[in-house]
Parts: structure tokens; C-alpha cells; sequence
């Protein structure tokens, strides 16, 4: 009897490819997950808009400059409320300001690196976040983000 159970020795699993599939696993979830809750620019006065595909941009600008448009059609930048022609003025400045401080060559109409970063009110008409992109690309920005927020559907 005793040959028998030197002969049944027990093996140890080889567990390297279970590890393996676990690390990649943890890996791709870290990956996937968006630990921020806090959203940029975020402010009370703003109710983002949601959509089912609303994923956190993926984009790293270096120059961001983070705007919003509150429901009355208010452009909302840091505690400052601009309507109408100051709005506009105030793209221009800013545009200006940009160019001065990154030291751009060429031509002033060249378009800036800046990442302008939208955030509308869901109440506020798509004719008015319209103008308003279009009042930024009159004057050189062209790279943009419009945030919303992901529904929980």
C-alpha cells in the first residue's frame, strides 16, 4: 500500500498563466476606468447635457482654455458673464493674448494650438453654441471639446 501512494505523489498546478490572465485583466480594467469625478471648468450654473457615448475627452492639450454658456446664452469665462458684442471682443483679446504669450510665427489668422473646451447648458439653443464656436474661429481657434456628461442608461 505504501507504493501506491509514493506512486500517486501529488502535483502542484503550474498557476504562471493564471496569474498572467489576471494582470492583464487588472491592467485592461485600470485602463478602461475614469477615476475623476470632478469634471473641468465644472460649475452649478452649467446642467451638462447627457448622451449614452459620452466618454471624458482622451485629448492632453497642453493650452486648454475652458469656456461655458450658461441657459440664458450667457458666455460664462471664470467669474466674468459676457453677452453679445463683449463676447465677441473678448475672443478676440483672448486670441491676441494667446498669440503674445506662445510667441506664434506667420501669419495672426494662422489658427492657435489652444484647446477650447465648451461646456453648454442642456437648456441653451444649438444656434447659440453655433455663434459662439463660430465667434472663436473667426479668430483663430480651432481645436475644440464640447462636454457632456454619459447617461446612465
Amino acid at each position: 500500500m505504501s507504493r501506491r501512494r509514493r506512486g500517486m505523489g501529488l502535483t502542484d498546478p503550474n498557476l504562471t498563466p493564471l496569474l498572467d490572465v489576471i494582470l492583464q485583466l487588472i491592467t485592461f480594467f485600470m485602463m478602461l476606468i475614469h477615476f475623476g469625478t470632478k469634471i473641468e471648468g465644472a460649475t452649478r450654473a452649467i446642467r451638462l447635457p447627457t448622451a449614452p457615448a459620452g466618454l471624458p475627452s482622451s485629448e492632453l492639450g497642453l493650452d486648454r482654455l475652458i469656456v461655458a454658456i450658461d441657459a440664458e446664452g450667457r458666455l460664462l469665462v471664470g467669474p466674468e458673464t459676457l453677452e453679445g458684442r463683449s463676447a465677441g471682443s473678448w475672443w478676440a483679446d483672448e486670441a491676441r493674448r494667446r498669440r503674445r504669450g506662445q510667441d506664434v510665427l506667420g501669419d495672426p489668422d494662422d489658427e492657435l494650438p489652444t484647446l477650447v473646451v465648451l461646456r453648454a447648458d442642456k437648456e441653451v439653443a444649438y444656434g447659440v453654441v453655433r455663434r459662439t464656436l463660430v465667434a472663436a474661429q473667426s479668430v483663430g481657434f480651432a481645436h475644440f471639446t464640447l462636454l457632456v456628461l454619459r447617461s446612465q442608461h
